[in-house]
């Protein structure tokens, strides 16, 4: 055998060494690519996930605040409202002179012993039990008050006392129920909005 018979093995060894060494070099890249990149898709998968979880969450929150707390201290109070603004003591029927006085008074009082006096027991129930929903936004002293004062309202209407103006109404509880059931809502709305959108 030749010395160029032997180089020509030589080479075609060395050859097939280089070829075997670097086809191991890209199969050992393309697993570590492969693994690297399985990881991030975990990752970001993972992200995603939690992500949904928490925007879940937050929709489910949401519609506990409205349902546990805001929608039916929104309904009970604008009741009582419209009864105290249509037949109340100060009510314009009540001022006007069109109506008979004796008998007005006497609706009143049936209609707040009836229908206010409950409506506020609940809705004090519903403070009690689910301050917890309140907005970050919204005021708890209106709420603590609002309680103080429909216990008052329900001792004074057993007797008409000079101390009543010491446990006003909150005023401002409506408009912070409303405000803060409004804003719950368009939140929701503009979520579910968006999701309608994105399953077209």
């Amino acid at each position: 055998m030749g010395i160029s018979v032997l180089a020509a093995n030589m080479d075609k060894g060395w050859a097939t060494l280089v070829a075997a060494t670097l086809a191991a070099l890209v199969s050992i890249v393309s697993l570590i690519v492969s693994v690297i990149s399985s990881r991030s898709q975990s990752k970001l998968s993972s992200r995603l996930t939690e992500t949904t979880n928490i925007g879940k969450e937050s929709r489910e929150y949401k519609l506990k605040q409205l349902t546990n707390f805001y929608d039916p201290l929104y309904t009970l109070l604008s009741a009582n409202k419209n009864i105290f603004e249509r037949i109340g003591p100060l009510s314009k029927a009540r001022r006007s002179g069109k109506f008979n006085d004796e008998e007005t008074a006497e609706v009143w009082q049936k209609l707040s012993n009836e229908v206010v006096v409950p409506n506020n027991l609940r809705a004090c129930e519903i403070i009690q039990e689910n301050l917890h929903f309140l907005t970050s936004d919204d005021d708890e002293s209106l709420y603590l008050e609002f309680i103080t004062h429909a216990h008052a309202y329900n001792v004074f209407k057993q007797g008409a006392y000079e101390a009543y103006s010491l446990f006003p109404f909150p005023r401002d509880i409506l408009s912070s129920v409303r405000r803060s059931r409004t804003s719950i809502r368009d939140d929701l709305s503009s979520v579910y909005g968006l999701i309608q959108k994105r399953s077209k």
